[in-house]
Order: structure tokens, then C-alpha cells, then sequence
């Protein structure tokens, strides 16, 4: 009997026709959202999530050069100065070679010479220099402070380290859970409404049609 009342309720108002499309809309935009977030923020805190939390003091820097800034959509020629900066590591009492976040240092740790802590790219080379001075000044007069190791590095070199962490576990989590959540939803919705309307939802449509 039930059923039956919900057989026709679905069909009459239409409802289960909106319900199906609104489940597949909510499957389709889980599925985008999460594979857009993959590689935007889940990958790269996977690969943060491999460095320790340590403490770190500095030891010293060193000017390498001054590099061009690699930018194809910039029509101004700008560069930054390259600095290598070298720290403790109080928990291993290590060597560290020091990089600002992950970024810097998965576009500068595989260079043979120019491995920069801190790479700014602005469109003047002026506004590059300063904020570099301002990122070292910084450290010089902390001296010592919390940061990430790499505890699996090669030997015979120094230990990469990361001053900031770009993402959270808290992002990592709701960039899993929420669209985890729309396709979870939607799956059980489009389910419901299967085993409530069946087929026959559509068997109006094709009746008006003959």
C-alpha cells in the first residue's frame, strides 16, 4: 500500500523524475570536485605529510647568483637573488639545507647548483631582492624555530627542510570528506528513489508520447 502511494505521488508531481536528476547532478559534481582537488591538494600534502616536525636553527646563508624568474605569461625580464641557507637540525643533529615551503623546494631541491630557500618571482627585480632580505633578516634574528625534515633523504648530502607547510591536515581531510560525502549522498538518493519509482517513472512520458 505504501508502495503503491508512493508510486503515485512519484509519478503524478513529477517528483521522482527531479529527484533522479538532482541525485546524478550531485554524483557528477563530486566526482569533478574530487578529481580536481587530487592533484591540487591532496597529492601535494601527501608529499608534505612525508617531512617531521623538528626544530631548527640557523646557521648561515650564501648569495649563488642572480636568477631570471621563469615566467612565460610575464613580458617583463625580472630575477631574485638565490640563496642557499643552512640550519640544524636539533632532533638529529644534522645539516639542512632550508626551503621556504614545498614548492620552492620541489622546483629548486633537484638543481646540480642553484638550490634557493626562497625563489620570489615579481615582475621587479627590486621587489624580488627585498623580499628575500626581508625572508633572511627574518631568520637571522628568530634563529631558532619550528620546521619540517625530511627524515628518508640521500646520504653524503644535507637533509631537506621546509620552513612552512602549504596545506593542513584539516584541508587534506574536507577535500576528501565533502566530496566523499555529495557522491555517498546522491549513490544512496538515486537508490531510494530506484526502489520507490522504478522504471515506471518514466511510463507517463511515453504514454503522452503514443
Amino acid at each position: 500500500m505504501a508502495l503503491k502511494r508512493c508510486d503515485r505521488l512519484c509519478n503524478v508531481h513529477g517528483l521522482a523524475k527531479l529527484i533522479f536528476l538532482a541525485c546524478i547532478t550531485l554524483i557528477t559534481c563530486g566526482v569533478i570536485v574530487g578529481t580536481i582537488l587530487v592533484p591540487l591538494i591532496i597529492l601535494p600534502y601527501s608529499r608534505e605529510s612525508r617531512f617531521a616536525d623538528a626544530n631548527c636553527t640557523y646557521l648561515t646563508e650564501h648569495l649563488i647568483a642572480k636568477l631570471p624568474c621563469e615566467s612565460k605569461c610575464s613580458k617583463d625580464k625580472s630575477s631574485f637573488p638565490c640563496y642557499s641557507i643552512r640550519v640544524s637540525i636539533s632532533q638529529t643533529n644534522q645539516t639542512g639545507m632550508l626551503y621556504e615551503n614545498f614548492i620552492t623546494f620541489s622546483e629548486r631541491h633537484d638543481e646540480p647548483i642553484n638550490q634557493c630557500g626562497t625563489a620570489p618571482c615579481l615582475s621587479q627585480a627590486a621587489e624580488n631582492v627585498a623580499m628575500t632580505t626581508r625572508f633572511i633578516r627574518t631568520l637571522r634574528k628568530s634563529r631558532s624555530f619550528p620546521c619540517h625534515y625530511q627524515p628518508a633523504s640521500k646520504p653524503g648530502g644535507p637533509t631537506p627542510v621546509l620552513l612552512h607547510r602549504i596545506f593542513s591536515r584539516r584541508q587534506a581531510t574536507h577535500c576528501i570528506i565533502w566530496p566523499a560525502v555529495a557522491v555517498a549522498a546522491g549513490l544512496s538518493l538515486l537508490v531510494s528513489t530506484y526502489y520507490c519509482a522504478g522504471c515506471t517513472v518514466w511510463t507517463q512520458d511515453k504514454t503522452v508520447i503514443a
